[in-house]
């Protein structure tokens, strides 16, 4: 007696665990180890370097509200035993600029990007090389700002060692970014999971658009983090994906939540998806002819995106009193879609209320990375259970066209072949057969070797053909054969003398009473030409006049 298994649940499965806990225990240790900070990098000699600036006329400068005009010198006196082996280091925001020491350009901040870039470049950290001093100098910068009606600022001035600056504004954003990168290949995944599963039907589009999401919105926040645009070296290329990416974010957005919500066919996600689409365009076509670039266009995303929150409210609350949203996915959206969207809502007034000050969206990221993250697991729960099913329907479709007896496909899969339609070019060749003195093999031999022959003959039909060609048995000892090419071709050919070579070799070797033998007829189909059940027709005429043949020619033997 065999052993009665039986089927383990893969959360019943201990090596799930082990998978599982050394995953969590890998991401624990890296961000761990991006989020300590490093006390190698520490600069003693840091100090802060924001006071005594002052303006062309003698005025204070007072960085937090720099005097808001197109061009702007502010200067101070400085001498080498304050700035020699430092870096003059600072962040800015959408201010071009030039730094001078005494008179001679110490350092150059004037990007020439293509146009379709934009201007803008959001916050990004510089260090100033200072060249050695050994008397008192003065030191300038020159600042040009890039949008007066919105201006930008130099914030966090200081001396100390510019590589250590730099490092240190790096990590500030390590774990930030890796979170983002996570939840990019995360999208990704999904994202083409969606895309090649044949059997999600309509789900498939709340996979790929919820993929989307997460890669929309990953790349979005990520652009906000110093560490991508120093490493690129290229803040305003950065910048100008972070204006295209929060262009795009609302068509997944209004994609997914159409979808999860059972809105997919509602004319509100349709027109916020045109409308994004459309803004993406002008903006686009507007900064490309230089009309107005996307930094001075973002209002026009900014409203979009609180359309988009509110059309998203309005599928929410409706799914919940239509009881269309799964009951599972009512927990994650109550506990963690809420949160963002208010919190976003929320971003959007404080950034359009002091654009100039803005420095990022806070927690307002980490609780869209905790929606994005429990909606994924939500979608590959679903996944898996869709695989499982269609594993199993996979299975029943097989059962319901195969031959029990000889693995060929039976008769319900010959009559849906021949309900297909043909195309234009199709040619074939129809291939009848049939198993000679079944009923003396039975008689004499018993039915045992009777459904032996039949077996083996399947097999040598099978293997003597290619697997381009559909094999069917469709009734007791008749077989058909759909060859995907030409009578005369010589692969074909080959085809019929393999066949019946082997069955020649099987008589040789068994030597029964009953030599086992088929009878074949064959006609061929070109579209257009002739119908398909007339070829067919043809084929067993001459299967038959074949057999009459045989049969004769075994009488006389015996």
């Amino acid at each position: 007696m065999g052993e009665n298994k039986t089927h383990k649940g893969i959360f019943t499965d201990s090596r799930f665990y082990y998978c599982f806990f050394t995953v969590v225990f890998i991401l624990f240790v890296l961000i761990t180890a991006l989020a300590h900070q490093n006390k190698v990098l520490f600069d003693p000699d840091s100090k802060d370097y924001t006071k005594k600036w002052s303006y062309e006329n003698g005025s204070i400068v007072d960085f937090d509200n720099l005097v808001e005009k197109d061009t702007i010198l502010i200067h101070k006196r400085t001498n080498g035993n304050e700035i020699n082996n430092k870096s003059l280091c600072f962040t800015s925001k959408n201010v071009y600029f030039t730094v001078y020491l005494d008179g001679d350009i110490i350092y150059d901040f004037h990007p020439d990007p293509p146009r379709l870039f934009g201007k803008a470049y959001g916050v990004f950290p510089h260090a100033v090389n200072l060249p050695l001093l050994y008397r008192d100098g003065n030191l300038e910068i020159k600042i040009d700002n890039i949008y007066p009606e919105t201006p930008g600022y130099i914030h966090d001035m200081k001396l100390c060692n510019g590589n250590y600056y730099i490092l240190n504004e790096m990590q500030k954003s390590a774990v930030e970014f890796l979170i983002c990168l996570l939840m990019f290949v995360f999208g990704f995944v999904l994202f083409c999971i969606g895309v090649v599963g044949k059997y999600f039907g309509e789900k498939r589009f709340e996979i790929m658009s919820m993929g989307t999401f997460g890669m929309v919105s990953a790349l979005w926040i990520a652009t906000e983090t110093p560490l991508f645009s120093l490493f690129l070296s290229a803040p305003i290329a950065v910048h100008f994906v972070d204006y295209i990416m929060l262009a795009i974010l609302p068509l997944p957005t209004v994609l997914f939540a159409s979808h999860i919500t059972g809105n997919k066919d509602s004319k509100m996600a349709h027109a916020v998806s045109f409308a994004a689409a459309v803004n993406l365009l002008f903006s686009i076509c507007s900064t490309l002819f230089g009309f107005k670039d996307y930094h001075q266009l973002l209002f026009l995303s900014h409203i979009i995106l609180a359309v988009t929150v509110v059309v998203v409210l309005y599928f929410f609350i409706k799914s919940i009193i239509k009881k269309t949203i799964p009951k599972g996915l009512l927990i994650i959206l109550a506990m963690t879609f809420l949160t963002p969207v208010a919190i976003g809502a929320f971003e959007m007034v404080r950034y359009r209320m002091n654009p100039a000050e803005y420095t990022g969206m806070s927690f307002y990221k980490y609780v869209l990375f905790l929606f994005i993250f429990l909606c994924g697991i939500y979608e590959f729960i679903n996944i898996s259970e869709m695989s499982r099913r269609s594993q199993y329907a996979e299975i029943m479709e097989e059962l319901a066209y195969t031959d029990g007896l000889t693995g060929l496909l039976n008769r319900e899969a010959y009559n849906k072949e021949l309900e297909n339609p043909m195309e234009e070019g199709d040619s074939y060749t129809f291939v009848m057969l049939d198993m000679n003195q079944l009923k003396k093999v039975n008689d004499i031999l018993g039915h045992i070797m009777g459904d032996e022959y039949i077996k083996k003959i399947a097999e040598f039909i099978k293997t003597s053909f290619t697997s381009e060609d559909k094999c069917f048995r469709i009734g007791g000892d008749e077989f058909f054969v759909m060859a995907k090419r030409k009578c005369s071709d010589e692969k074909f050919q080959e085809a019929l003398a393999t066949l019946n070579q082997k069955i020649e070799q099987y008589n040789l070797e068994k030597n029964e009473k009953i030599p086992m033998s088929i009878a074949i007829g064959y006609a061929e189909y070109v579209y257009g030409k002739a119908n398909v059940e007339e070829v067919i027709r043809i084929a067993d005429e001459r299967m038959y006049e074949q057999k009459k043949t045989m049969k004769k020619e075994l009488v006389k033997m015996e």
